[in-house]
């Protein structure tokens, strides 16, 4: 045997070799059944793979092929029985030996040898063998482990971008499922708590239909409620996986900052074996937990930010013969400061009015003190008869005063009727020039100019003189309107404002603000900056010539 020796410890060095590269259970048998098949005296080798209920999943042989009645034959001899018939196929026994590690299938080789076969050497090799294949499943279960954990570390690594991508509830909502459907779960139903009470806000399932059935069903809703205040209060509870129409449930509540804003419940249809970990499923509830409750925050902030920026504001515009005035405000879609946008309308007891509208630079606190104050530091002087230059140098003066780093674009639009029209005198600090939608030509643009205020001593204010007919508008507004860009970089200012004001012409004033500022916002997409608009329309009088 001392050939045979030499013979075997190299295939037993090219088996434990091989260990390291095996990547499916498969490829093993191939490997480990062949060099005992070499063996003298053997006349078959048979490998059996069986499930828990040590039932055989799957058969491989080399020699005699393990085919109809010898798979009998061979699984009595895996339970250590003689079972009847071996010599008619050649075999003097049949040698046995099994292996079991926790967590994967157990196996049994079967070595069948003739008389010739020296039964302590190859008993010695199966051993040898079973070692080689012990050791072979356990590396593929530990990469088969890890390949997990990176699936699992990748998918929640993608939940997370996914679901804070977006700031609204409603729609991390609907995202939360579908990061979980089908790549981690058959089904996924997300609840969150409002005023004290769960309530279905999300669900997905593989199968929709199934879906609404069983919530259509009393039968499944009561469980589910069941399931998820037991979640709430802190109790598990055991999921009736057939009444779910499924093979496994799991609910995990959705805590955030100490806080339970909700219930996640998973629906399986999978084996066991590819039902994530507990721990996994309970790190991406954590995950979508936060997600839904920096939304609820954001959109609260949001709520807050908006009614500040009201109060910064006019509720209402007074009402001024032979002119007609409307304005709109959008808060920017993700800000969760008060802006620095401000707009009014002043009337004198002349009949005639000013139209002023102003941009304070950057948010927060400061800003909307400063806000507040250069809103009504113009309307005031305004009122009290100062023109609209003499107005901007004591803004500017104060300003300076204040030691601001902030500083202010401003424009006032002074307007008096006669017997042509509306004569506007337009005055600006470094304000975009307004423009005039004629009743009937294409929009026509005005004059911008001067420097903001807050930064010279002395301020350079420039100015222009407009004339509005009967049912011409005059529209100032700040440059979140026409600076908002699209995809491509382009501005709204020079891709889509006259087609907008082309397509507005003739609605009502109200309207045509509200929709020229929603035109902006949705060319924009995702705005940061507020946008202000203010609009004054000419009544019934002749019409009048355009002065510069």
């Amino acid at each position: 045997m001392r050939e045979s020796d030499a013979g075997w410890a190299a295939a037993l060095h090219r088996m434990w070799s091989s260990v390291s590269h095996i990547t499916a259970r498969d490829d093993l048998a191939q490997l480990i059944l062949p060099p005992l098949q070499a063996l003298p005296g053997v006349v078959a080798v048979w490998g059996l793979r069986h499930a828990a209920d040590d039932s055989v999943l799957e058969y491989r042989w080399t020699g005699v092929p393990l085919e109809g009645e010898r798979r009998d034959l061979a699984r009595a001899a895996a339970a250590g029985l003689t079972p009847p018939g071996l010599a008619g196929l050649g075999f003097a026994q049949v040698l046995r030996d099994r292996f079991d590690l926790d967590g994967e299938a157990a196996g049994t080789i079967l070595v069948a040898v003739d008389e010739t076969a020296d039964v302590p050497v190859i008993r010695t090799c199966l051993g040898q063998v079973i070692e080689v294949t012990r050791e072979a499943i356990r590396q593929l279960g530990q990469r088969r482990a890890e390949h997990a954990q990176q699936t699992r570390d990748a998918l929640l690594a993608e939940a997370s971008l996914q679901m804070d991508a977006v700031l609204d509830t409603t729609q991390t909502l609907r995202r939360i499922p579908r990061m979980a459907v089908p790549a981690i779960a058959e089904g996924c139903l997300v609840y969150v708590v409002e005023d004290g009470r769960p309530h279905l806000r999300s669900s997905v399932h593989v199968d929709m239909r199934r879906l609404s059935g069983l919530l259509g069903d009393p039968a499944v809703t009561a469980h589910l409620t069941e399931l998820v205040d037991g979640a709430l209060k802190g109790v598990g509870l055991p999921a009736d996986a057939a009444l779910l129409a499924t093979r496994a449930a799991d609910v995990q509540p959705l805590r955030a900052r100490g806080e339970v804003v909700g219930v996640m419940v998973f629906l399986f249809d999978r084996d066991d074996a590819a039902i994530p970990p507990v721990a996994f499923l309970r790190d991406l509830a954590a995950r979508a937990a936060l997600a839904i409750d920096n939304g609820s925050r954001y959109e609260r902030r949001r709520r807050d930010v908006v009614t500040m920026q009201q109060h910064l504001l006019p509720t209402r515009l007074p009402e001024i013969d032979g002119l007609e005035a409307a304005a709109a405000y959008l808060v920017g879609d993700r800000i969760i400061e008060v802006g620095g946008d401000f707009y009014d309308v002043v009337a004198a007891a002349d009949g005639s009015a000013a139209a002023l509208i102003g941009d304070v630079c950057g948010r927060g606190v400061e800003a909307a003190a400063l806000t507040g104050m250069a809103r009504h530091t113009l309307a005031a002087l305004l009122q009290e008869g100062a023109t609209p230059a003499r107005a901007m140098t004591r803004l500017n003066a104060r300003l300076r005063l204040d030691g601001s780093w902030r500083f202010v674009t401003a424009g006032v639009a002074s307007m008096r009727l006669s017997a042509g029209g509306v004569v506007v005198d337009w005055v600006s600090a470094g304000h975009p020039a307004p423009v005039v939608l004629r009743h009937a030509g294409p929009p026509e643009r005005g004059d911008g100019g001067g420097a903001p205020l807050g930064v010279l001593a002395l301020p350079s204010i420039a100015g222009s003189r407009l004339v509005l007919a009967p049912g011409d508008t005059l529209i100032i507004f700040t440059d979140g309107l026409t600076e908002s860009r699209g995809p491509d970089g382009v501005m709204f200012e020079d891709h889509a404002l006259d087609e907008a004001l082309d397509r507005l012409r003739g609605r009502p004033i109200d309207e045509l603000v509200r929709e020229l500022a929603a035109a902006s916002a949705a060319f924009g997409g995702a705005r940061t900056d507020d946008i202000a608009v203010l609009a004054i329309r000419a009544g019934n009088c002749e019409r009048g010539e355009r002065h510069e």
